[in-house]
């Protein structure tokens, strides 16, 4: 895990520098003061705009993080189509079809099909065997639902630091573009004083634009997770109620 991680960094670092270097050649390609000059500069096409480039190396790492969490719940969604449970309609369940259940599930498991809601459907029907009580088996498997959940959210606390460390390098660069504007304050009567002031002023503001928008991107995609995350646990809780708990009858 620790492997692949460097390995992400290392490429995310990689790919933001060469994305900079190709911004300062498409740069020096366009005539000074253009549009496109302009563009590309705003982008970072310029021996100051080392704060984009580190915004994008953030934004790719982000992108890598998001796309290992997408993969995992996407993987999860596999669970569902074991037949795990009964889905015939008006089917009650007896004690001992619950532990039966359990074992072929276990079964499944040990031939390399493990999945949270394999996971989920042995701790229910543990929690059923050891107590004897629907609702107790209900309540506890809600319990564990939400546990897991919280687990895996956990696991974006990296996302969220990176999310928020987007918009910071964006206010960093203004800064230092504003303070060095500043520091240059008595060479505004110069004629060649001016220019320099300016394309200070312009760095400032458009670290701050690549941040805002990176962020916006990054956003979306992070609340895109979130949503897939959120219908699957929701699922999970659906199908094994709806199948497996709601089912249980004791004669």
């Amino acid at each position: 895990m620790f492997k692949t991680k460097s390995i992400q960094m290392i490429f995310s670092l990689l790919a933001a520098a060469l994305l900079w270097l190709l911004l300062i050649l498409m740069g020096n390609l366009f005539t000074p003061g253009s549009g496109l000059h302009r563009v590309v500069e705003a982008l970072g096409g310029s021996n100051q705009g080392y704060i984009q480039a580190a915004i994008y190396a953030v934004f790719t790492y982000s992108i890598f993080e998001l796309i290992e969490q997408r993969k995992f719940i996407k993987v999860q969604y596999q669970g569902f189509n074991l037949g795990l449970l009964p889905v015939r309609d008006q089917l009650v369940l007896s004690p001992e079809e619950v532990a039966q259940i359990k074992l072929n599930t276990i079964q499944m498991e040990k031939n390399g099909n493990s999945y949270l809601v394999s996971d989920f459907i042995k701790k229910a029907c543990t929690q059923y065997r050891n107590d004897q009580s629907v609702g107790e088996t209900l309540q506890v498997f809600n319990a564990q639902v939400d546990t897991s959940k919280e687990e895996l959210e956990g696991k974006l606390e990296t996302i969220r630091y990176l999310l928020s460390a987007v918009i910071s390098l964006g206010f960093i660069g203004t800064l230092i573009g504003l303070s060095t504007s500043i520091g240059m304050a008595h060479l505004a009567r110069t004629e060649e004083g001016m220019p320099a002031i300016t394309s200070h002023l312009n760095v400032a503001f458009d670290t701050t634009l690549v941040a805002l928008i990176a962020g916006l991107a990054l956003n979306f995609l992070y609340h895109r997770y979130l949503e897939e995350m959120d219908t699957f646990y929701s699922r999970a809780k659906g199908y094994i109620i709806d199948n497996l708990i709601s089912r249980i009858y004791k004669a």
